[in-house]
């Protein structure tokens, strides 16, 4: 079988028909060692086949250290004694924007409990939400032989950056969390984000709102925030009221790495972005309730409405999202969509084992989310 073109007459998956044709053109020196091999491109139009089925085939060959891919040169034939000194290094490679709440250590946590169980263990990496600082670390780890692969909680970027196509190109194995580029073509793990601003959104209008605003950071590109937005806008509609974008507040400050926050400078930030919502809420046609992005924005929602005299549920409804500690210990009790964290690093790093193992697993796993609520939406008053 190894020496014909794939088919899909054949009872064998594909991917595993276009592994062993492949397999038979480097035994028989069609593709001698260190020869390049064609490009997926190549491969599609030879064999009929689809690009993913390509690149799974790809993938399993470069698990059994035959072929190698090299960044920004293409896929080459291994030599005898490279495919003889393959071997794992037993390290996954965790990128996240910083360390700092509650979300991103059960993450780390649920990955980490997984990964050990396969013997395999962490090296954790802060980005502070910086592109440049995420690329490094990329390449730094791969390019020196670190990791086998990567669990990534990317950064905020519109698209995907230079060194995550290049990696995902050259068939790293690469798992996104919380976040997820659907153009990269790589396997992600989320929370249902549309469903929960959805969940939301609904219940304060069943409880008779019908000016809500929206407030984030100017991040709306970012996928979380794009689905929590989109689950707003379904809701608007289904009840029949208009999409307003002067709902829509993005006038925080982007998410800051602790790096660039310096100690003294904690207060002033925090005094403008209570200044900032203070504007917004001082307009003669103010929302008369708030869907604060996350929890941490709601906290500071809380503050400026003490600061303002208004009263929370009476003056403004509010509600956040994740479920942070801080939620239920706020005064009133945060209203909230619940995420499961610690469930999302675990299937995360389930898929990435998978890839490692030269399995493929399905590329879009959407967690669901738990609507809690608590009186700060003014439910149950």
């Amino acid at each position: 079988m190894g020496g014909e073109l794939p088919s899909r007459s054949r009872p064998e998956p594909l991917y595993q028909q276009v592994v062993e044709y492949l397999k038979q053109r480097l035994a028989d020196g069609t593709y001698p060692p260190s020869s390049a091999l064609p490009s997926e491109m190549e491969l599609m139009a030879q064999l009929h086949v689809s690009r993913p089925t390509v690149r799974h085939a790809l993938q399993l060959l470069i698990s059994e250290g035959l072929i190698e891919r090299i960044p920004g040169r293409g896929t080459f034939a291994r030599t005898p004694e490279r495919r003889a000194n393959t071997r794992r290094t037993g390290t996954i490679g965790l990128l996240v924007p910083e360390m700092r709440d509650y979300f991103m250590m059960r993450i780390v946590s649920g990955a980490e409990r997984t990964i050990a169980q396969h013997d395999y263990h962490l090296l954790l990496a802060n980005s502070g939400n910086e592109i440049g600082l995420e690329q490094r670390h990329l390449r730094e780890m791969w390019e020196g032989g670190k990791v086998d692969g990567f669990l990534v909680m990317a950064a905020d970027s519109p698209q995907p950056h230079r060194a995550f196509s290049e990696l995902a190109a050259a068939g790293v194995p690469i798992v996104l969390v919380d976040r997820y580029y659907e153009e990269l073509g790589v396997p992600f793990v989320v929370s249902d984000d549309v469903r929960g601003g959805y969940l939301l959104t609904r219940h304060l209008l069943q409880l008779g709102h019908r000016r809500i605003g929206f407030v984030t950071r100017p991040n709306v590109y970012v996928s979380s925030v794009a689905g929590r937005l989109r689950g707003y806008r379904q809701a608007l509609a289904e009840a029949g009221i208009p999409f307003d974008q002067n709902l829509v507040f993005q006038g925080l400050l982007p998410y800051l790495s602790e790096v660039q926050v310096l100690e003294d400078m904690v207060p002033r930030l925090a005094l403008f972005e209570r200044q900032a919502i203070r504007e917004f809420l001082s307009r003669p046609d103010r929302p008369t309730a708030i869907f604060a992005c996350n929890d941490i924005i709601a906290v500071q929602v809380v503050e400026t409405c003490r600061e303002m005299g208004l009263a929370i549920p009476g003056d403004v409804a509010l509600v956040g999202y994740a479920d942070e500690p801080v939620a239920s210990a706020l005064t009133p009790p945060l209203t909230t969509v619940r995420q499961h964290p610690y469930d999302m690093g675990a299937r995360a790093a389930a898929k990435l084992l998978d890839l490692l193992d030269g399995r493929q697993p399905e590329q879009a796993t959407f967690l669901p989310v738990e609507l809690v609520v608590r009186t700060s939406c003014g439910a149950g008053l």
